[in-house]
């Protein structure tokens, strides 16, 4: 239990929200701490700055953050906007993740709210003379945390929103997913093919709402099947799209499930209106494909991208950016869960990439190197579906390239001999 909840909280951490929060309370602590230290204060420093100076910050800072807030707030959305138009309209599920934007636009509001409070708070009288030093040295160490910030989203602002860092971004929690999933195909639990209820009553988990199984807490299931001698098969994988009062998973073990019960097992297996990235490596892949379609389409006709995006998913399906030693199935041995399934990778991969192609046999040929190269490279689970891929790849290329020159530089560059 203790497990899922810091999965739960890590995952929250990564909304904008929780930061803008977090600046706002560190913030407002630190107006505590200036009149909880002002009796530490030396008379003869309240000599060299007065309220005057304070005040004119504050003012600076109070004005000035506002307005900044707001203008980062729009430069997020347009350029999350911009994205979801130009490259996969479900990128900014990758780009609302950006730590660096939640923590340069949480500490602009988090300063805003400072100088605000603290203005009220001088009009109010609730500093003396050196409870004003002490909010001096806090309003110095808040303005030089704006310009660190400032400078950082300027740095950052560069490529906001851009390919590069949107297909980046992508690929980064895709090998994360990928590498996960690969090495870890039933998350500790057993697989769905070991299931076998035997004689005793198997009770039906019905889907309380509509939409997709986003992850799965395994712990907290295994801990339930624990406190309830029960067994739980979870019937569909993360990722599906399911119908309110379709069935979710089975349970045996128990002769009924309590409403509390079905409260605890709905909160474990989450189901919300889009896929999320935990726990769902074909979503990943199938994101980073669409912005080849996109790419490939007529509209735009940027082979250039598709090609690269062929490397990219051969960087991702290979695992070598995150190398893990297959973790020990089963030690869950109250879950049941369905394995990794290692085709729909490939067919939410290279397929559509291989389909929209056309006749275009420079991006034919990329995604035949690429799988060549996974086809010896890749983990052992995936060998076999990255080579039936490049069949199926290569049977389209030839189908779409009548002209003989274009056949034989595919053929020749391809690597596919040997199958």
């Amino acid at each position: 239990m203790i497990r899922a909840f810091l999965r739960y909280a890590l995952q929250v951490s990564r909304r904008i929200y929780v930061r803008v929060i977090l600046y706002a309370v560190l913030n407002l602590l630190a107006l505590v701490g200036a009149v909880l230290l002002a009796p530490f204060i030396p008379d003869r420093m309240s000599d060299f700055v007065g309220a005057e100076a304070v005040d004119t910050i504050l003012q600076i800072l109070a004005s000035s953050m506002l307005s900044v807030s707001i203008f980062s707030l729009t430069i997020m959305t347009s350029a999350f906007f911009l994205a979801a138009g130009q490259w996969s309209p479900r990128s900014y599920l990758v780009l609302r993740q950006d730590t660096i934007t939640h923590s340069v636009l949480a500490s602009f509001v988090g300063s805003f709210l400072f100088a605000l409070i603290a203005l009220i708070l001088l009009e109010a009288h609730a500093f003396d003379e050196k409870g004003i030093v002490v909010l001096f040295g806090v309003s110095a160490l808040v303005v030089l945390l704006v310009v660190y910030n400032m400078m950082r989203w300027i740095v950052h602002l560069e490529g906001l929103g851009s390919l590069p860092q949107t297909l980046d971004a992508l690929e980064r929690e895709a090998v994360q997913a990928v590498g996960t999933a690969v090495a870890r195909p039933c998350n500790g639990a057993r697989s769905a093919r070991e299931w076998d209820p035997g004689d005793a009553e198997v009770l039906i988990l019905r889907a309380n709402r509509n939409g997709y199984l986003q992850q799965v807490f395994e712990d907290a299931l295994q801990a339930w099947a624990a406190s309830h001698d029960a067994r739980i098969l979870v019937q569909i994988r993360v990722g599906d799209h399911i119908l309110r009062g379709m069935p979710l998973a089975l349970v045996v073990g128990v002769d009924e499930l309590a409403s509390s019960s079905e409260t605890q097992l709905h909160e474990a297996l989450p189901i919300r209106e889009m896929r999320s990235f935990e726990q769902d490596p074909v979503f990943a892949v199938r994101l980073i494909a669409e912005v080849a379609k996109r790419a490939l389409s007529a509209s735009v006709n940027d082979p250039g991208t598709a090609q690269d995006i062929a490397h990219r998913l051969a960087r991702v399906l290979s695992c070598r950016s995150k190398v893990a030693q297959p973790a020990e199935e089963g030690t869950l041995d109250r879950l049941y869960l369905h394995p990794l399934d290692c085709e729909r990778l490939f067919r939410s991969s290279y397929d559509p990439i291989s389909r929209d192609a056309g006749d275009c046999v420079e991006v034919h040929g990329a995604v035949a190197r690429a799988l060549a190269v996974l086809s010896d490279e890749a983990p052992d689970a995936l060998i076999w579906e990255a080579r039936a891929c490049a069949l199926r790849c290569r049977k389209r290329a030839e189908e779409a390239m009548p002209d003989g020159a274009d056949r034989e530089w595919y053929d020749r560059g391809a690597g596919l001999s040997d199958f």
